[in-house]
């Protein structure tokens, strides 16, 4: 067993004396470990996917949270669908209602997911859970990543 520097010690204290403040900023809930049945006989698809100009100016501050972030980079489109759908309905299940979709640019900014989730988010599956989506600013994605606005689960129980 070997001695733990004095650098070591600062760095493990400072951690440890800021652990308030990291569980309160990361206050998430687990998407995946709650499976409750979802009532989507009062949910209507969604037609119209724009966001108003609040939520705009709201994705562009810096203090701006979203509730959950997924990565779909290295998944081919059967797998990242499924992901997707899974990922939302848990999401708007858990109340979650700003969650961001990183699809990745792909070759020449033509990749296969940045194309396909739009048009899989408008699917009539989909769009019942959806407010609107919109790609982020370039100082928070770009166009490799997508904000998505769910809609509230207490207005629809």
């Amino acid at each position: 067993m070997h001695k733990i520097t004095d650098k070591d010690k600062k760095i493990w204290n400072y951690y440890i004396s800021n652990l308030n403040s990291i569980k309160k900023t990361d206050n998430r809930k687990k998407l995946y470990s709650v499976k409750k049945p979802i009532n989507t006989k009062y949910l209507k698809p969604n037609t119209n996917f724009s966001l108003d100009s609040k939520t705009k100016k709201q994705i562009n501050s810096k203090k701006f949270v979203f509730d959950a972030i997924i990565d779909l980079h290295g998944k081919t489109e059967v797998q990242a669908y499924e992901t997707i759908k899974e990922f939302i309905s848990n999401s708007y299940v858990n109340n979650l209602k700003n969650i961001i979709i990183i699809t990745g640019k792909g070759i020449n900014c033509q990749g296969k997911l940045k194309l396909k989730t739009p048009s899989w988010l408008k699917s009539k599956e989909l769009s019942k859970f959806i407010v609107g989506f919109e790609t982020l600013p370039h100082n928070k994605g770009g166009e490799g990543a997508l904000f998505v606005k769910l809609k509230n689960i207490n207005k629809y129980k």
